[in-house]
């Protein structure tokens, strides 16, 4: 485990910590199982970008917040080469918001023949690919997604990414789920 995976696993433990709130009321909140959510505060898997969004939604934080150093900064600047990589089970991703942003933005670097965990979040997703060739998944629905390509669709609905081609593809991904309120909150 690197210092990130500690960094975002201590982060989930301090704030479900800070709310007071049992691992059973975070996992219905999230729609995340209570073991699943457990292995994640330990260290013992690593979140998914769905997962992220779902925490980060309930928690009312930026995505940011859980998985880079904390800032206070009114501007926020991430330089091409001095941006964080994380590897997540959806593959190797850089959060590109700020800590206080209201879109969670992240670029993510799909692996051939891995398709990412399937998704469904409160709110609004847009990707645009980067790199390579997507498979985009959106309920039954596929569709094939070219370099310089975007989508835009209800993050409610069951999605997936997925390489095509037997490369690798990247995508940046704007999503609002982290920011959509919820109709019960995890309280401060």
């Amino acid at each position: 485990m690197d210092d990130i995976d500690l960094r975002v696993s201590e982060r989930l433990r301090e704030l479900r910590a800070e709310r007071g709130i049992t691992l059973s009321a975070l996992a219905e909140q999230t729609g995340i199982s209570a073991p699943h959510l457990s292995r994640l505060e330990k260290g013992e898997r690593q979140p998914s970008i769905g997962a992220l969004l779902q925490l980060a939604r309930v928690y009312g934080v930026s995505v940011s917040r859980l998985v880079e150093e904390r800032e206070e900064d009114d501007l926020h600047l991430v330089r091409a080469g001095d941006a964080p990589v994380h590897l997540g089970q959806d593959g190797r991703y850089t959060v590109l918001s700020g800590p206080r942003a209201t879109i969670a933005v992240v670029r993510i670097e799909l692996a051939a023949g891995k398709p990412t965990t399937l998704a469904e979040h409160v709110g609004e997703e847009w990707l645009h690919v980067e790199s390579g060739t997507v498979r985009l998944t959106v309920d039954d629905r596929k569709e094939t997604l070219e370099t310089g390509d975007s989508a835009h669709f209800d993050s409610a609905r069951p999605h997936r990414l997925s390489a095509a081609n037997r490369r690798s593809a990247t995508v940046l991904i704007a999503s609002s789920a982290a920011t959509v309120p919820m109709r019960h909150p995890v309280p401060h």
